[in-house]
């Protein structure tokens, strides 16, 4: 078993800057690395952070070095993968020395964690919302998905393999999901793929294995699935996730609002009639 936490959708801009003129990113970021710090107690052990894309927002080497400084706070291996706001130069400097990211072309790298194998495959497509796997990053899956034999295994993606309800996400969705579809087919033990890009938490499958997409840190979008539902964001509820891998694992999103308590739980006394 291994258990990663799950950042997603960061956002991050240049200084000054805010994400659609709205969101201050940088500042949203390091609040929301203070209080997973302050929770790591509670979280217990952790092997590495997963950041499932969209970085940067805006694509800056500044972005880059302020989320980079940021995430290394956790005091955690980092893996990453590139979303659709990121550039794919810049993302490869910032997470350079992350185990086994290629040195050119996509971003497909595999690596060990444990007992554990995680697949981190590239979706982005330069100038557009929407992703999208390439033959050469399913051929790489196939391939990792062979030599990981029967253990656990993690595929991380920007684009989840679903469809959420909420029309202007599905519209820059992951195209052709039935070949990614295939290829995981042919896997010989347990794999979660885990995605971020709808900042919300959505669960299916695809084929038989489970699909989780974790919330933004960022920022949330509304369950609308209303036909002409209004295109935009909301400021929450924003969070993380953490999931544990193997038969027994749990995946489990984690808020990083401020709440108070806990509360002790008190009896209602029962009336006797």
């Amino acid at each position: 078993m291994a258990r990663f936490l799950q950042l997603t959708d960061l956002h991050v801009v240049a200084a000054g800057a805010r994400a659609s003129g709205v969101l201050d990113t940088r500042a949203i970021l390091r609040t929301a690395v203070e209080r997973l710090i302050d929770r790591r107690a509670a979280l217990g052990h952790l092997d590495a952070v997963l950041v499932t894309g969209d970085v940067s927002d805006d694509g800056t080497a500044e972005s880059y070095r302020f989320a980079r400084g940021q995430l290394d706070r956790l005091g955690l291996p980092l893996l990453a993968i590139p979303g659709n706001h990121d550039d794919r130069a810049e993302f490869r400097k910032a997470f350079a020395d992350s185990p086994a990211m290629p040195s050119s072309g996509l971003i497909d790298w595999t690596t060990e964690i444990g007992d554990t194998v995680v697949i981190g495959l590239d979706t982005l497509v330069e100038g557009q919302g929407g992703g999208a796997l390439r033959p050469e990053s399913l051929a790489f899956l196939s391939e990792a998905l062979a030599r990981a034999g029967s253990r656990p295994v993690v595929v991380a993606v920007h684009h989840p393999p679903l469809r959420t309800g909420i029309r202007f996400m599905d519209a820059i969705g992951l195209e052709d999901i039935p070949a990614l579809q295939a290829t995981l087919a042919q896997a010989g033990g347990e794999i979660i793929v885990v995605a971020g890009h709808v900042h919300g938490v959505f669960q299916g499958r695809i084929g038989r294995h489970p699909v989780a997409t974790a919330p933004a840190v960022s920022s949330a979008f509304a369950l609308d699935l209303r036909p002409d539902a209004p295109v935009g964001f909301m400021t929450g509820p924003t969070g993380c996730a953490v999931f544990d891998t193997g038969p027994d694992g749990v995946w489990a999103a984690v808020p990083l609002e401020i709440a108070s308590g806990p509360f002790p739980f008190q009896e209602i006394p029962m009336t006797v009639r």
